[in-house]
């Protein structure tokens, strides 16, 4: 029998400034905001009026009613709209299972206000057009860059949080670099950082909020130096494989899924929680159908006689999924138990200081290196670069070069016996 369910989500009115802050001066004029919450998502919105302390009944979350108060009456009848309404599209979605994002949300609350997403941008400060940035990422781009760009928000706030648009200048940019410094990040950190302010600002100038255009000279440039990152050769891998890890359940676990990621050549969000829906045959060959969480384009990675040893482990499915930091931490134990004991130089520069260490290739090893290990051993197998890439999701050649790590000479050699060349 069909029932009528009460949606989940919950909406309240608030003061956009700090409850305490109103206490002290009661006068004092804060924007009202609708807050709206969903499971795990989090919606604010502002209804364009405000209040006082003094004004507000916080029991009924509306206006007093106050004879000095002309228009109390309207904004809470607006208010009560945005309540009824909000609640009536998020069961419409509801009763369809769609999906409940901010940005539908926004757009049926601007219906009922009357505000158009270019008057709202033109009043939004420097923060709040990022808070308003990351708003509209969410859900759209992958998880680790979401939370690199909040990362990024959160220092630029640590840094100067009543940075305005017009202060992105040459002094800015120095001073936040020396901040990032101080604060022991590595370059490629700071590279990090840089690049994300850009893509903040390159975003509002879309917008038509900023105006000022020095991020875009020659001299904001997002730093960036070549890691000591290392890969595995198939004689390493093998140790690996053969290795009886029986007496270590959680390093046995981690190895077969870091294995898979070097046999498929994906990124460890993609190769770590593969599960039967992706184990597809076809004409006879066994294949992992990937959708590639980062770009979104779909792969179909063959799978090799070694990952089948590894799939009859569990079923004939993949193994289970890991935490990553888990795979990160064990998968250093397999490479010291199967002796991957050489001395790797690891140079870099953190805090602005250059530093040089030698350490055992073992300490080096991480999620990343699978994918690295893919791409590498394939370029040296023969295998074309397109091929490659098409496996990798590399988007050009240059930044696959950077990638895989081949010394020069066997890269000389490679190109040698391309055929091109007559060789003596």
């Amino acid at each position: 029998m069909a029932i009528v369910e009460r949606s989940k989500g919950r909406i309240r009115f608030a003061f956009k400034d700090a409850l305490k802050e109103l206490v002290k001066n009661p006068k004092k004029e804060s924007l009202l905001m609708l807050h709206f919450s969903y499971g795990k998502l989090r919606f604010k919105y502002s209804t364009g009026y405000s209040s006082c302390y003094n004004d507000w009944d916080y029991q009924k979350q509306r206006v007093r009613n106050k004879a000095h108060l002309i228009n109390s009456g309207y904004v809470n009848d607006l208010l009560n709209t945005l309540e009824t309404e909000l609640y009536k599209t998020v069961s419409a979605i509801e009763s369809r299972q769609g999906i409940i994002n901010k940005e539908v949300l926004r757009r049926k609350l601007d219906e009922i206000t009357n505000k158009t997403q270019e008057e709202e941008i033109r009043e939004l400060s420097f923060y709040e057009y990022i808070d308003k940035f990351l708003d509209r990422k969410e859900g759209k781009i992958a998880k680790v860059t979401l939370r690199s760009y909040k990362q990024t928000n959160r220092l630029l706030k640590e840094y100067n949080n009543a940075l305005r648009f017009e202060d992105i200048d040459i002094d800015f940019y120095y001073g936040f670099l020396e901040f990032l410094e101080n604060d022991d990040k590595s370059l490629n950190t700071i590279g990090k950082h840089i690049k994300n302010l850009k893509s903040f600002l390159n975003s509002a100038t879309q917008d038509g909020l900023n105006k000022n255009l020095f991020y875009t000279n020659s001299a904001f440039k997002a730093p960036k130096e070549q890691t000591t990152a290392i890969y595995l050769d198939e004689l390493e891998l093998k140790k690996m494989a053969d290795y009886d890890f029986s007496g270590y359940r959680n390093w046995g676990h981690a190895r077969d899924i870091f294995l898979i990621g070097c046999y498929t050549g994906q990124r460890v969000s993609d190769y770590n929680g593969l599960t039967k829906a992706n184990y597809l045959i076809k004409d006879g060959v066994r294949f992992f159908k990937i959708k590639q969480k980062k770009t979104g384009r779909e792969v179909f990675c063959p799978i090799t006689h070694e990952t089948q040893a590894i799939l009859s482990k569990y079923d004939n499915n993949p193994p289970p999924k890991m935490n990553e930091q888990d795979i990160n931490e064990f998968i250093k134990e397999v490479g010291r138990k199967v002796g991957l004991n050489d001395m790797v130089s690891n140079s870099y520069t953190k805090g602005g200081v250059e530093h040089v260490d030698e350490v055992m290739k073992y300490k080096l090893i991480g999620t990343h290196t699978a994918r690295r290990s893919f791409c590498t051993n394939m370029y040296k197998k023969g295998m074309s670069i397109y091929d490659i890439m098409h496996f990798s999701g590399h988007s050009t050649e240059r930044e696959f070069y950077k990638y895989i790590r081949i010394e020069k000479e066997q890269r000389a050699i490679k190109i040698a016996q391309s055929g091109y060349f007559n060789l003596a």
